[in-house]
């Protein structure tokens, strides 16, 4: 039966939908474009809340053939499709291109759906293969769908259907336990009984499939080069066609052969001998579905061109719910069983004039007509039933909390919804995805054979891999560290804490220190004597501001709430928390000065600009300072827009400003008559005096000069001040400098970012101006990258002749400083089309309108620098696409194979990615320390460097800081180790040492067992005795023991001169252990505990604990009778 539903739009679609999706389990519904169908699933959740609802993405109308590309369009599209075959109750929106998108058949896919369940039995060794047969790629840890791992009898699987990727434990071949775990700290958080494991590729064919399609393709290009090659007759083509489709054939002919890029194959499904289906056909009952579209003329004209346009016709075949928003004739319908006309209508802004609204609930109420007042926000329901009550109106008026797009008055029904946005204008619209908090423990130690390593008392040598070897008939595990020359030194495995893998500036390999002469020890002094007098320079600041005391502001007032109200999007919950830390900082009567953290694009000017309220709306004045002309004239017009309806006064220092405005503007500053001024350097000239200054907010404060540096640090002694930086700073920094550097962090993406969508390919003129074409199809603006200032002009025409209709423009840094910003105020008023820049752009303005950006040799670039490149792209709510392309070399040098692997795995958001953050932190590092500790940081690597940084706060915070670790030897005959079996790894292993190594208490010990057991199963004794040393080993450390041994059936504990063995400590020890432990005293005491059945380091470990416990029970004891 077709139906038409005739006379809607907007978000009654999604009421009338509601009321048939209730009736099914499953729902498709086609729509024209990806915006509508956000806008629709929107809606429907909020009539519908007991199912699932998947959007599936756009199709890229620019068909590439590219290397890798992220997955999270192809992670979006298989949890869609397999959403309609599964047994849950869902809801599919599909925008046109997606829906006539060819699909594998049903069948196959269903084949490859994977269903395990509690004590079911399953071949381990057959699970693998599977799992590789339908697109999952093998990995040590797994991070991101489409990955698995195996350890021992525990198999790790990330299915994109699943949001967390899932845990399985083993009994022989028995399922015994399957769980959810948190990809980030890996640990296990949910058991479950039951778990459906979809594929990870669309379309994976077999090696027979892959040869007989490679054929067809190649064939098809072969015909193209007969062709090209009979029209240029003998003279060859100079265009560069015939090498470009070789090229295109080697590059196809080097995927299908070697299976280097599975999400490909899904792009070529005509040349294989499946019969392709659409998403319609996975809806495998449709007598338990509906199947919806909702205005068929306008999903017709966005069929793109390279689809059949009358595949569509298939869908019209069957059962199908139309919505339209006016009667009208549908090609490919001929006629409708049924027509039904809603007589319905939106409801009509009140633009916050609440007598009309009032007056409108009153006719309403009289009318008898259900009205359900719609709003996300409570405190604005209970406003508005304020209103409504003091005003006497009543009826049958009902408060739903969610969102919905638009109100709606539905006469038939005598039913009517009105949102919180048709009464009040400019109030935030987008809802807040709640996401769950990740725990940020962050292991960065991934350590490669071939790495190089800080050893805290040796310097930097080349890490060659773990090595077992028996020393004193013992087997242990070591690090093998090659040093300068042939020095070659074996670390003990509990020496990891200070082992780290350095990391210095990027891409230089560091000079490996010597064995024998004082290099290392110099270095390492003079790091040291730096940091001391950073910290001492920062601990002297902080205590001068704290002597000279500053202005609290008051608490806040119903006006800086109002103005927090207005802001149009919903703030991420780092950013409400940023604001919270700076408001406390400015109530407290001494001079703030905090550091807010966050990328371009994440919401710090708002921050700032509630702070800047809360300064102006007390009478005080603040100022605004950026680094660069055009940033100040980007933050003038921001914040102009954000106080438009407050009586602030708020003026612009820069070269924009002509000599008489600014002389104007000066006077009234002097006066007191601007409240906020923003501008440049020109902002610390002498003759800038202020009435009343409040509030200093600085935009990347390193990137002004020395002299300015110098100005802004008298500043700090006195006023609020905070600071912006988009470079991101280590957490480990940020924890040190606790209490004398205060920072905030924004590491949340707003709501509405789309990821940007990245492609890994070679580079190619048809890709380049296919790229282009398409951006400015849609009236956006392109970045083109080429790192090399000689040739830029040449890149920039050869773009020129690619799109001639388009204005290009080029900027680098060897130009002046304003003509260069006069080329990129072009670019940000829209003047010029495509920018040809240098990496100059990293860290620049904010250009939402630039959505494509171009890298050319991107594989001679580092992975921060592309980090922070693509992060130029993304800055609206459209989607981005970032192409990061290399030169086809017939061969690939095995560097670059190598810098190639690294871009396709930062491109999936894999090590390579984790590895830029922490470029970038570095950065951050010296920007908050200044520029001139890089080479400290570089001379003794970073993880070193902040921990000296956090020694040195605290010695100069009055703390007792013990220099050297002294390592207590502990000589009694216990094999402690990981074993091969175990954790197979060399990676993973070594990241459990070193968390053996940090063991500082008995509860991260019990942590720390729970984690390993969790991830790798039950532990081997030799494992549980090499937690258990590390144990003693703190509370040896504590209780000032030297040496334990094993003399005559005996352990003996010895002590050092000045320990915390006291006489109480000792009389406990000897009631629980009694015959069995002999104290002996005087000037070198020690212990003898007899040995028993137990364990050798249980039995230690239980001594040791007694007698921590009875320490500390002495001292509580002797602080109540002080």
């Amino acid at each position: 039966m077709k139906t038409n539903i005739t006379g809607i739009s907007g978000s009654r679609i999604a009421y009338y939908a509601a009321k048939e999706i209730v009736k099914n389990n499953k729902t498709l519904i086609i729509v024209s474009r990806a915006n509508v169908a956000e806008r629709l699933r929107d809606d429907i959740s909020f009539f519908v809340q007991d199912r699932a609802i998947y959007v599936m993405p756009e199709e890229d109308d620019l068909q590439i053939i590219y290397e890798a590309k992220d997955s999270n369009m192809l992670v979006q599209r298989i949890q869609a499709v397999d959403s309609l075959v599964s047994d849950d109750k869902t809801v599919v929106i599909a925008p046109v291109s997606a829906a006539l998108r060819p699909l594998q058949p049903v069948e196959r896919f269903m084949e490859s759906v994977i269903e395990l369940e509690m004590g079911v039995r399953v071949e381990p060794a057959e699970l693998r293969q599977k799992l590789v047969s339908i697109g999952y790629s093998p990995a040590p840890v797994v991070e991101a769908p489409g990955e698995f791992s195996a350890r021992g009898g525990i198999i790790d699987i990330y299915s994109p259907n699943n949001s967390d990727p899932v845990r399985i434990e083993f009994f022989d071949d028995e399922i015994d336990s399957l769980r959810f775990f948190d990809p980030k700290s890996q640990l296990s958080f949910e058991n479950i009984d039951f778990v459906r494991v979809c594929p990870a590729a669309e379309f994976l064919p077999t090696a027979y499939e892959r040869r007989r399609a490679l054929s067809r393709i190649t064939d098809e290009y072969d015909e193209r080069l007969s062709r090209l090659k009979a029209e240029s007759g003998e003279g060859k083509l100079s265009d560069g066609r015939i090498d470009r489709i070789e090229e295109l054939k080697g590059r196809i002919s080097e995927m299908f052969e070697n299976c280097t890029n599975v999400q490909i194959f899904a792009n070529y499904l005509k040349y294989f001998d499946v019969t392709d289906e659409r998403i319609w056909d996975y809806v495998i009952d449709p007598a338990d579905a509906n199947m919806m579209i909702y205005d068929p003329n306008r999903v017709a004209a966005e069929i793109p061109e390279y689809q059949e346009q009358g595949d569509i016709d298939k869908f019209y075949d069957k059962d199908i719910i139309a919505f339209t928003p006016f009667p009208e004739p549908i090609k490919g319908i001929d006629v409708f069983d049924k027509v039904v006309n809603v007589p319905s209508r939106q409801i009509a802004s009140f633009n916050g004039q609440m007598e009309l609204f009032g007056r409108e609930m009153r006719r309403l109420s009289k009318e008898g007509v259900e009205v359900h007042i719609v709003s996300a926000d409570k405190e604005r329901h209970d406003r508005i039933r304020e209103y409504l009550e003091d005003a006497r109106i009543f009826g049958h008026f009902r408060y739903d909390l969610g969102l919905l797009g638009s109100g709606m008055m539905l006469d038939d029904e005598k039913l009517c919804y009105i949102t919180d946005t048709d009464i009040f204008p400019n109030i935030r619209k987008s809802s807040k995805k709640r996401l769950r908090h990740r725990s940020g423990k962050q292991d960065f130690l991934d350590l490669h054979a071939g790495d190089y390593v800080v050893h805290e008392e040796h310097g930097i040598g080349r890490f060659e891999g773990i090595k077992t070897l028996e020393a004193d008939g013992e087997i242990k595990d070591y690090l093998k560290i090659h040093y300068s020359g042939t020095d070659v030194l074996y670390i003990p495995t509990e020496q990891m804490d200070i082992v780290q893998r350095y990391i210095g500036s990027e891409g230089k390999a560091p000079k490996l220190s010597s064995l024998s002469g004082g290099d290392w020890r110099n270095t390492r002094a003079r790091a040291r004597k730096a940091i001391e007098e950073i910290a001492e320079d920062l601990v002297k600041l902080y205590a001068e501001r704290e002597m000279k005391g500053g202005y609290a502001f008051q608490h806040d007032t119903v006006w800086q709430r109002e103005f927090e109200d207005s802001f149009l999007y919903q703030e991420t919950d780092d950013q409400l928390q940023a604001i919270e830390e700076i408001k406390a900082d400015m109530e407290k009567p001494l001079p703030m000065d905090r550091l807010l953290c966050g990328d371009v694009g994440y919401g710090k000017t708002e921050v700032a600009a509630r702070a800047i309220f809360k300064c102006v709306a007390e009478g005080k004045q603040a100022v605004f300072l950026a680094p660069t002309t055009l940033l100040a004239n980007q933050h003038y017009n921001t914040l102009k827009e954000r106080f438009q309806d407050y009586p602030f006064n708020i003026e612009m220092l820069s070269r924009f400003v002509d000599e008489t405005r600014q002389k104007r503007v000066l006077n009234d500053i002097a006066k007191g008559n601007v409240d906020l001024v923003i501008g440049t350097h020109r902002l610390l000239s002498d003759d800038v005096a202020y009435k009343d200054l409040g509030l200093l907010v600085i935009d990347e404060e390193q990137r002004f000069g020395v002299k300015h540096k110098e100005k802004l640090k008298m500043a700090r002694q006195t006023i609020d001040v905070l600071t912006l930086s988009a470079t991101p700073i280590p957490r480990t920094l940020n924890m040190s400098l606790t209490g004398i550097k205060n920072i905030s962090t924004i590491e949340e993406p707003p709501g509405d970012r789309y990821p940007v969508q990245t492609f890994v390919s070679a580079q190619d003129d048809e890709l380049i101006r296919g790229a282009i074409e398409r951006e400015l199809a849609r009236g956006g603006q392109v970045y083109v990258i080429y790192n090399r200032v000689n040739g830029i002009n040449d890149i920039a025409k050869h773009i020129n002749k690619l799109v001639p209709e388009a204005t290009v423009a080029v900027g680098h840094g060897r130009m002046n400083e304003n003509t260069l910003e006069n080329v990129m105020l072009d670019f940000v008023e829209g003047d010029v089309d495509i920018f040809v820049t240098t990496t100059i752009i990293e860290n620049g303005i904010d250009i939402p309108n630039a959505n494509t950006i171009i890298i050319l040799n991107s594989d001679k670039l580092g992975l921060s620098q592309l980090y922070q490149l693509r992060g130029r792209v993304g800055r609206s709510n459209r989607l981005a696409y970032a192409y990061l392309l290399y030169k086809p070399e017939r061969v690939l040098t095995e560097v670059a194979t190598k810098r190639l692997a690294a871009i396709r795995e930062f491109t999936e958001f894999g090590a390579g990615f984790k590895l830029a953050m922490r470029d970038l932190e570095l950065r951050g590092a010296g920007n908050v320390l200044g520029e001139a500790q890089h080479g400290n940081i570089a001379g003794i690597g970073y993880e070193l460097y902040v921990k000296e940084i956090d020694k040195a706060v605290r010695r100069l915070k009055g703390e007792k800081i013990t220099e050297s670790r002294e390592e207590i030897s502990i000589e009694v005959d216990i094999s402690a180790r990981i074993p091969s079996e175990y954790i197979k790894d060399e990676t993973l292993k070594l990241q459990a040492y070193k968390k053996v190594a940090q063991i500082t208490s008995h509860e991260e010990a019990e942590e720390l067992i729970a984690e390993l057991i969790d991830r790798y199963g039950d532990l081997p004794d030799v494992t549980i005795d090499l937690v258990r040393i590390a144990e003693i080993k703190c509370l040896a450390a504590e209780l000032g023991v030297k040496n334990i041994s094993e003399r005559g059936g005996r352990f003996v504990v010895e002590f050092n001169e000045d320990n915390n063995a006291d006489a109480f400590t000792l009389v406990v020890a000897k009631q629980k252990f009694g015959e069995g432990l002999i104290i002996s005293s005087g000037s070198n005491p020690y212990l003898s505990l007899q040995k028993t059945k137990e364990k050798p380091a249980a039995r230690i470990l239980d001594l040791m604990t007694v007698m921590k416990g009875a320490r500390l029970q002495g001292l509580a004891h002797s602080e109540m009778s002080n």
